[in-house]
């Protein structure tokens, strides 16, 4: 939290766990070979490209390749997100020039199971799932701010990464210890970091709703290079997480409750 040290900035708690499966998945990416090659070596030589910014990993490689990675993926995928993006990013640096502010993200392929709207339950909230569904609404395309740079107002300090948690957040405090602004801040529109986002809506076939029943639907979150990759009218695969996002403009009111939706990083 912004609060946590006003000196050197946001305080980070280390998770192991994620460390060590990013250094897990860095090496699959480098060691994993076909036929003697090296075969994620190509594609990661394709996201030097600008238009490039995501690597597809098949999750039956990864299990092959160390089983406990596999299911640290599937069971914590949420939580190891980020690091997996990390390995990604430094993978691609070790065997090329790219610059140093792109971003990197890994969507994953050939999940074993697939799951039907009806069974998102709670429990799979963070997992890694693929759920298979008819697009029924795509919205446009438009960037979205991931982290903010902001510049305080009264003493010019700059507050880097503030990330976004659902609408557009400000710093709580600023970091210079010698200020007590908590409400005057402008985005740095340049040093800010931004994705391509769009949110998709599916709903279930009619061969797969049980007699007597209204069909059930989820909304989709895409970004990146997933986003227009589905038209309105396809049935498609999503793979990603569930997770539950805030309804916040009721945030205030009593007896609302957050919703879910998923959070998807590849269609298929």
């Amino acid at each position: 939290m912004d609060v946590a040290d006003r000196t050197t900035g946001t305080s980070h708690v280390r998770d192991d766990l994620a460390e060590r499966c990013q250094k897990l998945f860095q090496d699959f990416l480098e060691e994993f070979q076909v036929d003697g090659e090296e075969k994620y070596l190509p594609e990661v030589q394709e996201l030097i490209r600008p238009e490039r910014n995501t690597l597809t990993v098949s999750y039956q490689d990864v299990e092959s390749y160390n089983a406990q990675l596999s299911t640290i993926i599937q069971e914590e995928y949420y939580r190891v997100f980020p690091y997996l993006c990390r390995a990604v990013r430094n993978f691609a640096r070790d065997r090329g020039q790219v610059p140093p502010t792109k971003e990197f993200y890994v969507s994953f392929t050939d999940l074993p199971t697939r799951h039907k709207i009806r069974e998102l339950t709670s429990q799979k909230i963070g997992t890694l799932l693929r759920i298979s569904g008819q697009v029924v609404r795509t919205h446009p395309v438009h960037p979205e701010l991931v982290t903010g740079t902001f510049i305080c107002l009264d003493c010019q300090t700059v507050i880097k990464d503030v990330e976004q948690q659902f609408k557009y957040t400000q710093p709580t405090v600023c970091r210079n210890p010698v200020c007590q602004n908590r409400a005057r801040f402008m985005l740095d529109i340049n040093n800010s970091r931004y994705v391509d986002f769009q949110k998709v809506r599916i709903q279930e076939t009619q061969a797969e709703l049980p007699r007597g029943s209204i069909p059930r639907s989820v909304e989709i979150i895409l970004r990146a290079e997933a986003v227009e990759q589905a038209q309105a009218g396809d049935k498609c695969d999503f793979t990603g997480t569930l997770i539950v996002v805030p309804d916040v403009a009721q945030l205030s009111t009593p007896g609302r409750y957050k919703k879910m939706l998923l959070k998807c990083s590849t269609v298929r």
